[in-house]
């Protein structure tokens, strides 16, 4: 596979909020890979994707209400994820869009190891 994921069951603090992995889904397909992240709360303005090296890193930030609530059965929590990408992987040209609490995040393979169609001439 062309991208590898950190452990799900980890956890981590940051700051005063509670930082969580958020469940993920990846696929392939003959151009790209395909990574699908749920980040409910998350806003678009409060999302950092950074391709660097060999390293992809989601970040989501849940913004919280001024005070604290009178009863929750819900924790607000922040998003961490990071993957490692194989070369064959163009972190260069990554694309990512926000919709309804998930993030779709789209990595183009290189061209040196996209299929190339070989016409053929009859002669």
């Amino acid at each position: 596979m062309a991208i590898t994921a950190t452990d799900p069951s980890r956890s981590t603090r940051e700051t005063s909020a509670r930082t969580v992995t958020p469940r993920v889904d990846i696929y392939e397909t003959e151009t790209s890979v395909v990574l699908l992240a749920d980040m409910p709360g998350v806003g678009a303005n409060d999302l950092d994707v950074v391709a660097e090296r060999d390293t992809l890193t989601v970040r989501g930030r849940v913004p919280r209400a001024g005070s604290a609530p009178e009863y929750q059965e819900f924790e607000l929590a922040d998003y961490m994820r990071a993957f490692t990408v194989t070369e064959d992987l163009d972190l260069g040209n990554v694309t990512a869009t926000l919709r309804d609490g998930v993030l779709r995040v789209e990595i183009p393979r290189s061209a040196k190891v996209q299929p190339k169609k070989i016409p053929v001439r009859a002669g």
